[in-house]
């Protein structure tokens, strides 16, 4: 809409001072033309923008100038409130400062928004951390967080993994991401941009040294890139049928090596087709599922899935024999214990057994 435009154009000209026509038309994915005509709109509507010719010219707002703060839209005001941020602010140490600007800007809503507002609020909780498990541990966050936002280089103490122990490697900071409830740093590692997960950095040491960051860095787009990279990984189709009450949490369970979406056979809809990572990685989350899943291709996944099981019966199996043994040599006799009160055989009986008859 040209109202966003418009208002963008007044956010880039506050952020960078003077831009070039040809610049904002970049940024701003329109014609020079087009650009031309916002700024006489801009103009008429009041807004101080200016032109300067010549070589290095362009334009710009007055110095000095502050726009209005514009009244937020019911739509506006909603979205902030119910957005989940307080999750992520509370893991960047401001949840504090989160809700009381939450406090402040309820306050300033006319009493129809207020009402509003709470109204959504009391009726919708989003929590990240879900019914199995507690959020991970971010005891590094903070500090990761203030060397990204002073651009300083760091040298980090990490446990990818692939690794038996944590290694040392020297970042340049360029970002934060959060993916669902995970926490990761995006940075520079020997001229490639990298992601670490900040629940495995068990140590940090700033460097004192400025960070190399790109000046045309888009961290979202580098995310983009990074996930398609880790999407385009060449993988092996696999065909399962799931019996249908089991479905979501087989396709739960796979999630860690699935490469795309689960894609329901035409006409069938307990079969599903998906690309994984890892044959071995997926037999090892199907094998638990027993009768409930039948591979139907490939022939090497049905191989691990048997592979897998048999190592685990022969495995179980020997800690058996070996738990009966033990067992024997607490017991020279061979003779296991009955169960009496409590599992444990009553004194005086005999092998059988048997206890001896009362005496008179």
């Amino acid at each position: 809409m040209r109202a966003d435009r418009l208002l963008q154009i007044v956010h880039l000209l506050r952020r960078h001072g003077r831009m070039s026509s040809a610049e904002l038309a970049r940024r701003l994915e329109v014609t020079k033309r087009t650009v031309l005509r916002d700024m006489d709109a801009l103009s008429t509507a009041g807004i101080p923008v200016y032109a300067e010719h010549g070589r290095g010219g362009g334009f710009a707002l007055v110095p000095g100038y502050e726009p209005d703060i514009e009244q937020l839209t019911s739509e506006e005001a909603r979205a902030l409130f119910v957005a989940g941020g307080r999750g992520t602010a509370e893991a960047l140490g401001l949840g504090g400062s989160f809700c009381s600007a939450l406090h402040k800007l309820a306050a300033a809503l006319p009493d129809d928004e207020h009402r509003m507002v709470t109204h959504v609020r009391e009726r919708i909780v989003l929590d990240a951390g879900g019914w199995h498990r507690d959020p991970e541990a971010l005891d590094a966050l903070a500090e990761v967080q203030t060397a990204v936002l002073d651009d300083e280089r760091i040298r980090i103490r990490y446990q990818s993994k692939t690794a038996a122990a944590p290694g040392h490697r020297t970042v340049d900071p360029w970002g934060l991401l959060q993916v669902g409830s995970t926490w990761y740093l995006i940075g520079e590692h020997r001229g490639r941009p990298r992601s670490y997960r900040i629940s495995r950095i068990s140590g940090i040491r700033r460097l004192g040294t400025p960070a190399r960051r790109p000046p045309d860095l888009d961290l979202r787009k580098v995310w983009e890139r990074m996930r398609a990279d880790f999407r385009a990984v060449p993988g092996t189709e696999i065909a399962l049928r799931i019996h249908r009450p089991r479905v979501p949490m087989v396709l739960r369970s796979l999630s860690v090596t699935v490469l795309d979406d689960p894609r329901p056979a035409p006409g069938e809809p307990d079969v599903f087709r998906l690309r994984v990572r890892s044959t071995r990685a997926a037999a090892a989350m199907l094998v638990g599922f027993g009768a409930e899943v039948e591979v139907i291709a490939p022939d090497a996944l049905r191989a691990e899935i048997v592979s897998i099981a048999e190592a685990a019966r022969a495995h179980h199996r020997r800690g058996s024999d070996m738990a009966g043994e033990a067992l024997d040599l607490f017991n020279p006799s061979g003779a296991r214990e009955q169960p009496g009160d409590n599992g444990v055989a009553e004194a005086g009986a005999d092998e059988a057994g048997r206890l001896p008859p009362a005496m008179p």
